[in-house]
């Protein structure tokens, strides 16, 4: 069989979790021989891994070394990014033989710039998969200090045009990501893969956890999902759950841990909210937690770029009521299918929503079941992933 590479900064192979990179290796392992690429660094922990195999699940995995890095924003983290880059280019240039074709997962931008220039040289089909847009949704995380900083991000940017102008192939994690790639790049086949949902695996995984926990039966629990990092507006989501106090029975649950716990706590505790941090756990525990709670909450900052994220996937998935801040096709998704609300950050309309739910849940309660339609039209895994392995075969060897 043919040599596909896989190249991800961030993503890997060997963790059970709804994972980008696993996903497009395991739809394309039967074709092909993949080998993955990727660091020696968990950026999620901020730690180096402990469990690095060169073979898992029938995929070849390599590491290649990084400097580790505390923060999120930190010129430590640019510069660990970078060294990737830099030492990418020298494993590619070492190889022995050459691959059919190369994919990159963006961001990082310099590392997609080093593998297409690999694959202009080489003569390689060269895939792209964007599934954040860097430089530009960094800006927001950065604040007041965004606005000053994205001054100074055009090299950056030429990198990641640069980057997209080489693709053979456009994928995206959102129609949205991948039609700005497409805009620098017109002569690239695109197709929109959204991160997918496999519920036959979801159950099982479900089934495998040792959670036990007890609810009492007039509680409602909203969960919020994921990192606790730089991305989301935890005051917002924090201010407007506290409102609930003095009327309804509920419990917030943060299934997850990053840097911004101790300011997480810092709010839970000032405005008296019923709440528990669960910290990270493994991805079986994490979906059990979700699959106990009755509505999770999908918030960014107001000015976010993100358009779909990895967590709606996990929230529809375990059957939970949304509240969410993005807008576009995830917002549509929610109003098409009824499978939660949308809301912004005009006053307190987190809260407005909130009290409608818990007013009327034995009504809305039922819109959890509108998750399996979702899933069946538009999130469902083995459907998505499937068209990628004829794609890539369509089109290799051609000019």
């Amino acid at each position: 069989m043919k040599d596909i590479i896989l190249i991800s900064t961030f993503g890997t192979v060997t963790t059970e979790n709804n994972s980008r990179v696993l996903s497009i290796a395991k739809s394309l392992r039967d074709d092909f021989n993949i080998v993955c690429i990727s660091t020696d660094f968990d950026h999620t922990k901020k730690a180096y891994k402990d469990y690095m195999p060169e073979n898992y699940l029938g995929i070849s995995c390599k590491y290649i070394h990084v400097p580790a890095y505390k923060s999120n924003l930190s010129f430590r983290r640019l510069f660990s990014h970078l060294m990737f880059a830099v030492r990418l280019k020298k494993f590619l240039k070492k190889m022995n033989g050459k691959p059919e074709a190369v994919y990159c997962a963006m961001p990082t931008s310099t590392s997609a710039y080093v593998a297409g220039c690999y694959c202009k040289r080489e003569k390689i089909k060269f895939v792209i998969d964007v599934i954040d847009l860097w430089p530009d949704s960094l800006v927001p995380v950065f604040g007041f200090w965004g606005k000053v900083l994205n001054f100074f991000l055009f090299p950056w940017k030429m990198i990641t045009t640069k980057s997209y102008k080489m693709a053979d192939i456009i994928l995206g994690e959102s129609v949205k990501y991948a039609d700005t790639a497409a805009m620098y790049n017109k002569k690239a086949i695109e197709m929109p893969i959204y991160l997918g949902i496999d519920m036959e695996y979801v159950k099982e995984q479900i089934a495998s956890s040792k959670v036990d926990v007890v609810k009492s039966d007039d509680e409602l629990w909203i969960a919020y999902g994921g990192s606790l990092g730089n991305s989301y507006d935890f005051k917002t989501l924090i201010k407007n759950v506290a409102l609930l106090n003095e009327n309804y029975k509920y419990k917030l649950f943060f299934i997850g841990d990053g840097i911004n716990r101790k300011y997480v706590e810092d709010l839970l505790k000032k405005y008296s909210v019923n709440s528990k941090i669960i910290g990270f756990v493994q991805y079986n525990d994490y979906l059990k937690y979700l699959s106990l709670c009755d509505i999770a909450i999908n918030i960014f900052k107001w000015d976010t770029k993100v358009i779909h994220s990895y967590k709606f996937n996990d929230y529809v998935g375990t059957g939970c009521f949304i509240l969410n801040s993005l807008v576009g096709e995830t917002a549509e998704m929610i109003d098409k299918y009824k499978v939660g609300l949308n809301f912004d950050f005009s006053g307190n309309d987190l809260f407005e929503k909130l009290k409608n739910v818990f007013n009327n849940w034995s009504e809305y309660s039922k819109w959890r079941n509108n998750n399996a339609l979702l899933i069946a039209d538009c999130l469902n895994k083995k459907n998505i992933y499937s068209r990628l392995p004829v794609l890539i075969k369509n089109n290799l060897g051609n000019d």
